[in-house]
């Protein structure tokens, strides 16, 4: 149990226990106001009673201590010894003061915070100063007053949003609701009064995107409560059917009887827009004028032109692309910030669409008043890397039928579809629905439910995968569908006994094992002279080290004159990297042919990966023997 309330006033006790001390003295000392100091010996002078002693004041030499107790007097000082284990860190205490600004009830005052936090004044000046280029993000400025006194003045949109982030980051949601707004925002029931209205009236959402939506009504429920309304908010970008749902959604969580403002509908409705979209809600007929077609064009022919991929954009995978970026230019164009929770797989996954994406999307910024974010990124190569690998399966006998439940969006559930039937291809999922949506249904026609997400049963099994499963995890499925399966030709082709070396680690550093393998490859004819320099280049500009655990220099783009997967196996190890040691080092060269047949080549990559199958391979020792292992790990 600690005896003393804070750090200053064991420390106010060490400096007295050592002599008498006056309030100026001791001011000095701590670096604080005689003010703070007086407080902090009226906490000292309780604690020294409790202990069977007291704290005097003599006006001409200062404080002093009686000890009347010296046995709990010398436990005193055997506890003001002890390090010193601070219950606020820095960053907590600098969210209490956001949080305090952002309460918005009065003037934040450092004086109190000073003499109730127990820190200095010249701290908390300091952490303001610190907010303010917080703030500064959102337009929102600290206005100081005197005696260092502040407030928050911004528009409401702004604070709204910056209370969204905050929030949608935050580890304890109920306890950061309660903090900014005095009681609990109680999310949970908006979400779940949401979900029962949009599952009624047909709206689609995804269960990560009704989290987002829900949160953003919370706030606006609490804001409207504090008499925080937002005024002068016109938004006419979606479709007029989604404005009478925001004016139905407004009164069902409005604790007012009083008519909602347009201005509140309005926000509401554009919220919805970059969310949901509404029952039979097809894509429109083609314009050529409209942003978000010009978008979804020149992303679709990046792809196809720029990588030489000759891909099949079928009728329902343009309008979901579409409906997708309708939504994402919205949240992009009105600061609306989204966490893709699959992002780092995504990236690990699918290294070579996610280059991609960021290229052709950097070719579009003037499209957006925003900055897109690696998130919103994310979720474009799912829809792209569906598409991509459905392409691979147009003629595929499909025969087992499976219900897919996915608390993720449209894109990110293709994405696992397309993966389970190329590793099964008797299967045929028919459709995919929602958390809600299934728990909506009575029973299950399809033979089976592979959910992504923990769901109750019904009548039929179900298979339980994460939302980016991995080939283990895939290859577990067989217990209950009981594939045959051999490994794609194709991806025996891309390796080569001409193309294998084992070397001791002392043979080669990064520098000479790059043009080593490059004039390998230029000998048989894969590349031209030009590869190297491309290869160099990209690495260059960051490292081609997958997970810390392989390595896998590729050049920029699609350039190689025929597909081949050079392998150096280390058994030692080298150090590819500062500190980073790889004992696989895979050199990919793919021709504009086999971009479809290169996602192939990355999910091996990625199916490496556990230290066990690192370790297996690069203790292989010749070709027939690596590839012998290797086609286990082959989707």
């Amino acid at each position: 149990m600690r005896l003393f309330t804070n750090k200053r006033v064991r420390d106010i006790f060490i400096h007295i226990a050592q002599g008498t001390a006056t309030q100026v003295s001791l001011a000095k000392a701590m670096n604080v106001s005689t003010r703070t100091i007086r407080s902090d010996l009226k906490a000292l002078s309780d604690i020294l009673a409790d202990a069977g002693n007291s704290l005097i004041y003599d006006r001409k030499k200062g404080f002093f201590i009686q000890v009347d107790n010296p046995e709990s007097h010398h436990h005193l000082l055997e506890q003001s010894q002890k390090p010193w284990i601070e219950t606020r860190s820095t960053a907590e205490r600098r969210r209490a003061l956001l949080t305090a600004l952002l309460r918005q009830d009065g003037e934040v005052e450092l004086e109190t915070l000073e003499s109730t936090w127990f820190i200095s004044i010249y701290t908390l000046r300091n952490d303001i100063a610190l907010l303010r280029r917080h703030f500064d993000l959102y337009g929102i400025v600290i206005h100081s007053e005197k005696n260092d006194r502040f407030r928050l003045q911004g528009s409401e949109i702004a604070l709204r949003r910056c209370l969204y982030d905050i929030l949608l980051r935050a580890r304890e949601a109920d306890k950061d609701d309660y903090a900014l707004f005095d009681t609990p925002v109680e999310i949970a029931e908006i979400k779940q009064a949401l979900s029962r209205y949009i599952v009624e009236h047909g709206l689609t959402v995804s269960d990560v995107n009704l989290r987002f939506l829900a949160l953003i009504c919370g706030i606006s429920v609490q804001r409207m409560q504090r008499g925080n309304w937002l005024l002068d908010y016109q938004f006419d970008a979606c479709d007029p059917r989604l404005k009478q749902v925001a004016g139905e959604i407004s009164q069902l969580l409005s604790s007012e009887s009083a008519a909602i403002p347009q201005s509140e509908v309005d926000y509401l409705a554009m919220n919805l827009a970059a969310f949901c979209s509404h029952p039979n809600d097809a894509a429109p007929p083609p314009d050529p004028c409209a942003a978000e077609q010009a978008v979804m064009n020149h992303f679709l022919s990046y792809v196809s032109a720029s990588w030489f991929c000759d891909v099949f954009y079928d009728e329902p995978s343009r309008a979901s692309l579409l409906n997708h970026i309708k939504a994402m230019r919205i949240r992009v164009n009105n600061g609306i910030t989204i966490i893709n929770p699959l992002i780092e797989q995504i990236k690990r996954h699918y290294p070579l669409m996610y280059e991609m994406t960021l290229a052709a999307f950097s070719e579009l910024e003037h499209f957006f008043s925003g900055t897109i974010s690696d998130d919103e990124i994310g979720y474009l190569v799912m829809h792209i890397g569906a598409i991509l690998e459905e392409t691979q399966l147009e003629n595929t006998d499909n025969r087992l039928s499976a219900l897919i439940v996915s608390e993720q969006g449209t894109a990110s559930t293709r994405l696992v579809c397309q993966k389970i039937t190329r590793m099964y291809p008797h299967l045929t999922i028919t459709r995919s629905v929602s958390v809600e949506q299934y728990k909506a249904l009575e029973s299950v026609d399809e033979r089976i439910v592979i959910s992504l997400v923990a769901v109750e049963e019904k009548n039929r099994k179900v298979i339980h995968l994460p939302p980016l499963p991995e080939r283990w995890q895939l290859e577990n499925m067989k217990y209950f569908l009981n594939p045959q399966t051999p490994p794609p030709e194709a991806m025996v082709n891309y390796f080569s006994a001409d193309h294998f070396f084992i070397f001791a680690s002392q043979t080669h550093s990064k520098a000479s094992l790059l043009p080593f393998l490059c004039a390998q490859l230029a000998r048989q004819g894969r590349v031209d002279e030009h590869y190297l320099d491309s290869v160099l280049e990209r690495e260059n500009r960051a490292s081609t080290l997958l997970d810390d655990k392989i390595a896998i220099p590729h050049p920029l783009g699609l350039v190689a004159l025929s597909t081949m997967v050079t392998v150096a196996v280390f058994p030692d190890g080298i150090e590819w990297d500062a500190g980073k040691t790889v004992k696989l080092v895979f050199m990919l060269a793919v021709s504009e042919d086999a971009f479809v047949d290169s996602m192939l080549i990355y999910d091996y990559l990625t199916n490496i990966l556990d230290d066990d199958v690192i370790d297996a391979l690069s203790q292989c020792g010749d070709y027939a023997e690596f590839m012998a292992l290797s086609q286990r790990y082959f989707l």
